[in-house]
């Protein structure tokens, strides 16, 4: 709280005072009271009117101060009048009532959609397993009965399987930290894993794969590391060219090591670029291809977040695009108390 915003909040007061001073002054002066006596009556009443001016301020500045400060300090903003201080002058008590009775309301509301969006999670994981369950099933059908028909049936079931986990890490983007098991692995493991899914795909797109420098160790979670290259590779399926080549390399930077997956398919619209992470966005080349739908690298980038990874994108129109997983070393993790 400012002097000058509390001095302008008290202008009519002020004024008030000034005018008062003003009349007294005159009315002193024209009754012939010696001077030192008006300087002596004025000086009382500047006094007596400072005073309780500069202990309102203080008491207010001090208060609104130290709320200011607890609230930097919060991360649940909305626990700021539960556990701030009861103030003592008389407007700021009803204002602390009222917040009080809107952030009980408020927290109310929050829990109760919290509640509402962990039951719906919740469904959804449990939808999700049960659905899984007649799809593996329809698969061994399709094995077990090889025809053109059911090899068609059995790509279709492939995309809705591939559908259904994004559903999953989507549904659980918010919390799916508590799923990871982060452990020592490589390049080469990680990035085969998730080659193994996508294996079909890229033979029926005749894709060659090229890896160069994967035995580097890495500590990750397997699970989540596979489903963001895998995502990153469905892309450049998805979004490929003639000769559709995926290429895996790997680089070290301080402190963390990267594995490069670059693709040579149609690449993103410089434009495009800043914002392929963002939830939805699908841009030029969504509009090309109606299938798109803006949340596989958005999971990339969120699961990336929540793995103390780091995701980068670059790319140039008709010249394909290079992904970037920066994991960060095990002795860094350490460091950190990972």
């Amino acid at each position: 709280m400012k002097l000058t915003d509390y001095i302008s909040d008290r202008i009519v007061s002020i004024v008030c005072f000034v005018i008062a001073e003003g009349l007294l002054f005159g009315l002193l002066w024209l009754i012939e009271v010696p001077s030192v006596f008006i300087a002596f009556a004025e000086t009382i009443f500047l006094l007596f009117f400072l005073a309780p001016f500069i202990w309102d301020f203080h008491r207010r500045s001090s208060y609104y101060n130290r709320l200011l400060r607890l609230l930097e300090q919060l991360d649940e903003k909305t626990l700021l009048m539960e556990i701030a201080e009861r103030p003592t002058f008389l407007d700021a008590q009803i204002i602390s009532d009222i917040l009080r009775q809107n952030t009980k309301y408020q927290n109310d509301k929050i829990a109760e959609m919290q509640g509402q969006s962990r039951d719906y999670r919740d469904f959804l994981d449990t939808w999700v397993h049960e659905i899984k369950t007649p799809i593996t099933s329809a698969r061994l059908i399709v094995e077990n009965e090889m025809n053109p028909t059911t090899l068609k049936i059995d790509d279709e079931l492939r995309k809705i399987d591939a559908f259904v986990e994004l559903v999953l890490y989507y549904a659980r983007s918010s919390d799916v930290e508590k799923d990871f098991k982060v452990e020592k692995t490589t390049l080469k493991a990680l990035v085969s894993a998730a080659l193994k899914t996508y294996s079909k795909p890229i033979i029926q797109a005749s894709g060659r794969i090229q890896m160069e420098g994967l035995d580097i160790s890495v500590c990750a979670d397997c699970k989540s590391c596979a489903f963001v290259i895998g995502q990153i590779i469905s892309n450049a399926i998805k979004y490929r060219q003639d000769n559709f080549c995926l290429t895996f390399t790997s680089d070290t930077e301080k402190n963390r090591v990267l594995l490069k997956i670059h693709d040579n398919g149609i690449g993103i619209d410089t434009a495009d670029l800043s914002r392929v992470f963002d939830k939805g966005f699908t841009g030029e080349n969504g509009r090309r291809f109606p299938k798109s739908t803006g949340i596989g690298l958005y999971l990339c980038k969120k699961l990336c977040g929540k793995m103390n990874m780091d995701i980068s994108i670059s790319s140039e129109k008709g010249n394909g695009t290079t992904v970037t997983l920066y994991f960060p070393t095990e002795s860094f993790l350490k460091g950190a108390g990972v």
